[in-house]
């Protein structure tokens, strides 16, 4: 049980490794603009937001779905 918990937890704690990413590598981004804080005029190639979600694992969910 204090596993899962942990886990849960660990889950939907916020990314701190976003510096490693473009804003062009997020599941967020849509045509300079980020979907999840509406931020505008983003270039695809700065470092990423802290809202970063990575592309591959979203289109995994929306495939198993």
């Amino acid at each position: 049980m204090l596993k899962n918990a942990l886990r849960r937890l660990r889950n939907s704690a916020p990314r701190l490794d976003f510096y490693k990413y473009k804003h062009g590598d997020c599941a967020n981004f849509d045509n300079g603009k980020c979907k999840a804080a509406h931020f505008t005029n983003l270039n695809p190639e700065e470092t990423a937001c802290p809202h970063f979600k990575p592309k591959q694992k979203a289109e995994a969910e929306k495939l198993a779905s």
